[in-house]
């Protein structure tokens, strides 16, 4: 899937988009800015450089400029779904203008700190996300100057806040901004859509127009995974909302979830989240 260079609002340091749509777009893509994104309806399948993960509705990440995401609603992994929602609310920052613009006002080392770790996506959670949800809606109604003393009151709790986890590996680089190919659009879009079935490799090669060696060499250069470590991903993120929304056994999830056996899904499941399904669920009751 060739991600493409967004342009969001050239010139400006910050920017406000509210989406509203029955879906979001499944365009894989990578912008300048940085983007605090609050999703507010919707659940589904979310990548942000080479995390692949199960998303749910009030989910609160930022991430750096550059780096490749997209997410994909559950209308990919459940065709029952007849109406899906994706009401999202995004702040954009211009990391070098805003560097550029407030360095008269002193040390900007820690907010220089944000913008780098942002590289990897953070994930955040807790009162910090509360505070910041609450900041980003504040900022919506107002103009001029109450509005950017919003805007950097949501960059200093950023800054400051210890309540968040990175997503992408740490030596996660953006290769899609030297070797795009459109072929890699269907690849994705059908392993959301038949991640639960059985996939082979010959299949999604053929998908790419290549032979399967080519291929395995093309996607791996891509997303720094495997194809098996890839879907695999994908699944036990599926496997967690099920763990956590529904009472079906173990077996009926790894099943559910496109495993062949239950070894293969708890090994899975332990490489992914460092922890077994059972104790992932324990933990999700005591909470």
């Amino acid at each position: 899937m060739k991600p493409v260079s967004a342009v969001i609002a050239p010139g400006n340091v910050f920017f406000i988009r509210e989406v509203n749509h029955s879906s979001f777009s499944t365009e894989f893509h990578f912008h300048d800015e940085c983007q605090l994104a609050w999703i507010i309806k919707g659940s589904g399948k979310r990548i942000i450089g080479d995390s692949v993960d199960h998303f749910e509705e009030n989910e609160l990440v930022f991430i750096g400029p550059n780096i490749p995401h997209v997410w994909y609603n559950s209308e990919f992994a459940d065709t029952q779904n007849k109406k899906t929602e994706a009401v999202s609310l995004s702040l954009f920052i211009s990391s070098t203008l805003f560097l550029e613009q407030f360095a008269a006002f002193g040390d900007l080392q820690k907010i220089e700190h944000l913008f780098i770790k942002a590289q990897r996506g953070m994930f955040f959670s807790g009162e910090s996300k509360l505070k910041l949800t609450a900041l980003l809606t504040e900022s919506c109604n107002e103009k001029g100057i109450p509005q950017v003393i919003s805007l950097l009151k949501i960059i200093e709790l950023l800054s400051s806040c210890k309540e968040y986890s990175l997503l992408a590996s740490h030596n996660y680089t953006n290769n899609f901004q030297y070797r795009e190919n459109e072929r890699m659009n269907n690849v994705y879009e059908f392993l959301m859509k038949n991640f639960t079935k059985e996939i082979f490799l010959s299949d999604v090669a053929n998908i790419a127009a290549m032979n399967p060696n080519a291929f395995c060499r093309f996607f791996k250069s891509r997303t720094q995974k495997s194809l098996t470590q890839f879907i695999n991903e994908i699944r036990i993120g599926h496997a967690c909302k099920l763990l956590n929304n529904t009472d079906e056994s173990i077996t009926q999830i790894a099943y559910g979830c496109g495993f062949n056996n239950v070894s293969n899904f708890n090994r899975s499941f332990k490489i992914v989240k460092k922890t077994s399904p059972r104790q992932y669920r324990k933990e999700l009751d005591m909470n």
